[in-house]
């Protein structure tokens, strides 16, 4: 080691974090171009095979962390489950989950009719 000076060992250890932070920066690029997209697949034939999504699961765990607002159907009813809620934050919060669980209904209405 002693027989490298200190501008080449520099000029090396800056070219190595250049190639690993390059590397580092690429791999995700790749790994995301090389993802498919998970609802449409192309069969061998050309056909598209449509591939459905739960979302039982994430409206399971929307009602569980929003209990308020886990079994509103109008609004009317979110108006009268978040009236006791003193934080608008909490409040906005609620009304964002009522909004998500309403459109994963809609969507899976949507899907079960295909």
């Amino acid at each position: 080691m002693s027989n490298i000076n200190r501008p080449t060992l520099a000029v090396l250890m800056g070219s190595m974090a250049v190639l690993l932070g390059a590397a580092m920066i690429a791999n995700p690029i790749g790994q995301a171009n090389a993802q498919e997209n998970q609802t449409n697949q192309t069969n061998a034939t050309g056909a598209v095979v449509v591939t459905k999504i739960d979302v039982d699961p994430v409206m399971d765990a929307l009602k569980k962390a929003y209990p308020k607002v886990g079994d509103v159907k109008d609004a009317q009813g979110l108006v009268d489950a978040l009236k006791d809620v003193k934080d608008p934050k909490e409040v906005v919060r609620n009304m964002v989950a009522a909004g998500l669980m309403q459109h994963l209904e809609i969507f899976k209405e949507v899907q079960d009719s295909e």
